[in-house]
């Protein structure tokens, strides 16, 4: 495909030159640029201005939309995340091992039945604590206690937490 053609300022006079446009005609009133012009306000006079926005509205970009990154916009001036959901997910884990220490003597006194279905709720119960403590995590809602009961959640689950008795108590 072959460029157009396009017309050049080769020195011709019916010729526009691009690049001259925008400059002034030879001998024309250029007005500098540190002299105010007449009808311009006094520096320091209150002018309204309809294009501008207020001090306190976040500033707009060419499609209108919220820029957020101005000095105007203060993050921590929002409200502090509230740390319940960490709290709970925390003492939900604690409970959760505390069963599974319960499953543990039920199996040691012979109560198979009991000790297998607390170790069902609780392997189950743990794999939903697990989650939501990461959840609670990733939306700092109650970050530390969430990553403990990530922790917590994590032995909570009967096969890591009989495995790891296997490993520490040798003797059961």
């Amino acid at each position: 495909m072959a460029a157009p053609d396009l017309p050049r300022s080769d020195g011709d006079a019916d010729v526009p030159d691009v690049l001259a446009m925008d400059a002034p005609a030879p001998g024309a009133d250029v007005p500098d640029a540190d002299v105010p012009a007449a009808d311009a306000p006094a520096p320091g006079a209150d002018v309204p201005d309809a294009d501008v926005p207020a001090a306190d509205a976040p500033a707009r970009d060419a499609e209108g939309l919220d820029i957020f990154d101005d000095p105007t916009h203060d993050e921590s001036a929002a409200p502090a995340r509230s740390s319940r959901l960490g709290v709970v997910v925390l003492v939900l884990a604690v409970v959760l091992l505390a069963l599974d220490g319960l499953a543990i003597a039920l199996l040691a006194g012979d109560g198979v039945t009991a000790a297998a279905s607390i170790a069902l709720v609780t392997m189950l119960a743990s794999i939903a604590v697990g989650v939501v403590a990461l959840v609670a995590v990733a939306t700092r809602r109650g970050r530390w206690p969430a990553v403990a009961a990530v922790l917590l959640s994590v032995l909570a689950n009967p096969f890591v937490f009989v495995w790891l008795l296997g490993r520490l108590v040798p003797s059961l």
